[in-house]
């Protein structure tokens, strides 16, 4: 995972604590944040058959921020869960 991000790299091992504490939050500004980065983290996961990824699915949950500025790397990675 050298090209990975440090901080991405660190946080991977908790995304299960941050899936939960989404699921905790009151909605607003901060729980849509998370969940971009939950989407972020979740790209690294297996998919699962007959399920929407994970990755699509807090992105869409997420803050709505203009997909471009995320880099192509994470656009191709969102459109090719699409075509589930």
């Amino acid at each position: 995972m050298t090209s990975v991000p440090k901080p991405l790299k660190f946080l991977r091992p908790h995304l299960q604590t941050l899936k939960d504490t989404y699921a905790k939050l009151k909605p607003g500004e901060n729980k849509k944040l998370l969940a971009d980065i939950i989407s972020l983290l979740a790209m690294t996961d297996a998919p699962i058959d007959d399920a929407m990824p994970e990755s699509l699915k807090y992105r869409l949950l997420g803050s709505n921020e203009d997909i471009g500025t995320w880099g192509h790397e994470v656009s191709a990675c969102l459109l090719l869960s699409a075509q589930i």
